[in-house]
């Protein structure tokens, strides 16, 4: 058998009915394609016309591609063998030109999508996917090519994910798309998505299960939503950190809750989820807004877990209020107090965006007055305080310019007064302060425990400040605020001050530094003392846990050779006397190590991960690390970043609130596990409206009819 020898160049693809000439270049012979012998590509030598017989292949190509020959099924029984290169990412076959010549691959290599993407090119109109582990595109390319089944348990995820109706997988459109990008691809019906649905749930349920036996300690979070059909629902959420220290959340519980709905009967539904999830003696602390049944609710709860020997930090932190809610609750007082201003400016806005005219004539005026345009002017939603905070300081921004429009459009009557633009601009001093410790309460991130003290204390210094002021529209509002406060702070400022500790760039001295700021000098000692006093007896739980977990099985002493003294004789009585009366100087416990040390400086911009630090150093820090995992790991909000800011209540969406309410607990949780163990954002499809609200809107530079 013999290669045979061509005197073209193939150029174009080679598909699995291909056919090549033989040398009397008259007949035709299909392509009995074998793929079974593969040549690496930077070992194969180069044989023919144009190339040294036994060199290498050098171009960049061969990264790109392997080799193999193909029999090919000649005249009257004869057998030839022809080469092919096949692209290692697209799967794309070409002929090898006996020539050496590799320009054809060369083309391919620059065209191929699937090596583009390898390389990290993006092409012109497409955006870059991130790494395949992040985005679960591993699953998407496959060895095996296309699996139907492995394409349905995609879609199930989507529809759960971005809480999508599961009519979405009869839409002609999408499977239109789908035939599209696979003729493969075959119609699903809405009941067998449903059903993919719940098979991944259940397998999903029991992942988390498993997860949540190997975990020390988790953290609960618990908020109540509301369908359009007034229906009342209760979801629970597990907060823990992993053994890899990464801070997870799972929602595993999302019940309707019939009315009355009392402390007994939300405590009685929680007790039943926890018992079910078998964590009944894992729970550490649990996190309600400040509705006034969820007091009865935590302190049923405590007790519950006191008679069982299952408190842990011996209670100290059980109840944790919802510092989103309350800060929620403390603008509220603000913003009532500029109540007229607010509607002045709220109705000003609407007035402008209505007409294309008014809003050129108002940048006309603006420009004319100095002021650049290239700010929105913003409106707001009554029930989302950060929006009307942006309608504020979009409007202080054009005062000067709302004024000239309204000395030139008599229709135009909301134009607040100058006592009014004051008060506005001192609440919005104080909303500045809220608005970032609202930020990181209810980030993307996800914040860790040791970041909120230093915040908190900066609203509490603000609230402060405007109570001992001479101003008295300042100090009259900022006294309901600093009683809403107190409340708050003196449940929770232990939680957050031992959190602190935790942090190697805080440990003690970010506490002596705010309560020198926060309280009278005589008492600064004191309540340092206390904080430390606390965090010294919690740490001697862990230290007795730690060494009963580590002691040896044996109740016989060992001595210093490692023999029992079970079996020694008389004459050893010796080393009895030794052992029992040899003094040694008690070792520094991990805590005392710790807080010896120099803090941790972190250049200033430069990120830190407190759990990070922590997984180097528990090795170091073998009891305290423990410690400090609880700690880190107890949640301070219990609403997510779309929520945070809001004054009303969750409310299900129409198709969710149509579902039953086994589904509805099914696609809510499934949804949640999913968009969890991402590290991209997946956006839902309320979110995602909520994002593309138009509040605001740019001043034109041309004028439009």
């Amino acid at each position: 058998m013999s290669r045979v020898e061509s005197s073209h160049t193939p150029t174009n693809e080679v598909e699995e009915d291909e056919t090549v000439n033989t040398d009397n270049g008259s007949e035709k012979i299909p392509i009995d394609v074998d793929e079974t012998t593969v040549v690496d590509p930077t070992e194969e030598k180069v044989k023919g016309k144009g190339s040294k017989a036994g060199c290498k292949r050098k171009s960049e190509v061969w990264e790109w591609f392997k080799t193999f020959d193909v029999d090919l099924k000649g005249p009257k029984g004869t057998t030839v063998k022809l080469q092919k290169a096949e692209c290692t990412q697209c799967k794309k076959r070409y002929n090898v030109n006996l020539s050496g010549s590799t320009s054809h691959l060369l083309k391919h290599v620059k065209a191929c999508f699937e090596i583009k993407r390898v390389k990290g090119i993006s092409l012109s109109g497409t955006l870059k996917f991130p790494n395949n582990n992040q985005v679960g595109l591993d699953v998407v390319r496959g060895s095996g090519g296309y699996d139907h089944i492995k394409c349905r348990e995609i879609i199930a995820k989507m529809i759960m994910a971005h809480e999508l109706p599961f009519s979405f997988i009869e839409y002609h459109w999408f499977n239109i798309l789908m035939k599209y990008n696979n003729p493969l691809y075959q119609r699903v019906t809405r009941n067998t998505i449903k059903n993919d649905c719940i098979k991944f749930f259940e397998s999903e349920k029991e992942k988390i299960k498993n997860v949540f036996k190997h975990a020390k300690m988790i953290s609960l979070t618990s908020d109540c939503w509301t369908s359009n059909q007034t229906i009342g629902y209760m979801v629970i959420t597990a907060h823990y950190i992993n053994p890899n220290w990464k801070l997870q959340k799972r929602i595993i519980t999302f019940i309707e809750l019939a009315p009355p709905h009392t402390g007994e009967a939300i405590s009685d539904a929680i007790l039943e989820s926890l018992r079910k999830w078998g964590i009944l003696n894992k729970i550490g602390t649990i996190t309600l807004d400040n509705a006034s049944n969820n007091d009865k609710v935590a302190l049923i709860l405590k007790s519950n877990f006191e008679v069982t020997g299952m408190l842990h930090f011996n209670g100290c932190f059980f109840h944790v209020r919802c510092c989103a809610h309350v800060l929620n609750l403390i603008v509220q007082v603000g913003l009532d107090r500029i109540n007229d201003c607010i509607v002045k400016i709220r109705e000003g806005v609407k007035y402008l965006r209505k007409s294309p005219a008014r809003l050129f004539k108002f940048g006309e005026i603006a420009i004319q007055l100095g002021i650049p345009t290239r700010r929105s002017l913003c409106s707001d939603v009554k029930t989302r305080w950060n929006s009307t905070h942006r309608m504020l300081q979009s409007a202080l921004y054009y005062k000067v310019a709302l004024e000239g429009y309204a000395k030139r459009d008599s229709t135009f009557k909301w134009l607040p007064t100058e006592l009014e633009w004051a008060n506005t601009e001192k609440v919005m001093k104080l909303l500045d302060v809220f608005t970032k410790a609202t930020n990181l309460f209810s980030g993307t991130a996800y914040p860790t425990s040791n970041l909120f003290f230093n915040e908190v204390f900066k609203v509490k210094k603000a609230i402060c400040e405007a109570y001992s002021s001479s101003d008295d529209f300042l100090s009259k509002m900022s006294q309901v605020m600093y009683v809403k406060f107190e409340k708050y702070w003196g449940e929770v400022s232990l939680l957050m001050t031992v959190a602190s500790i935790f942090d190697p760039r805080f440990k003690m001295n970010l506490i002596g530094f705010c309560f020198k700021k926060l309280y009278q000098s005589y008492e600064v000692d004191a309540r340092i003392e206390e904080v430390r006093s606390k965090v010294e007896l919690l740490f001697q739980k862990y230290e007795r846990e730690y060494v009963a977990s580590n002691s040896v099985s044996s109740s016989s002493t060992l001595l210093l050779d490692g023999t029992s003294l079970d079996n020694t004789q008389p004459e050893d009585d010796y080393f009895h006397f030794v052992i029992e009366n040899q003094t040694e100087e008690s070792p520094k416990t991990d805590l005392e190590v710790y807080l010896e040390e120099r803090v941790l400086v972190v250049g200033q911009g430069e990120k830190f991960d407190v759990l990070e630090w922590w997984k180097v150093n528990c090795v170091k820090f073998p009891i305290l690390s423990n410690f400090a995992r609880d700690v880190l790991g107890i949640p301070i909000s219990t609403v997510a970043s779309e929520s945070a800011f809001s004054a009303g209540g969750r409310v299900l969406d129409d198709y969710r609130s149509s579902l039953s309410k086994d589904m509805v607990e099914l696609l809510v949780c499934g949804g949640d596990w999913i968009r969890a163990s991402s590290t991209v954002t997946l956006h839902t499809l309320q979110q995602a409206v909520k994002e593309e609200e138009n509040l605001e809107v740019k001043i034109p530079m041309t004028k439009t009819d």
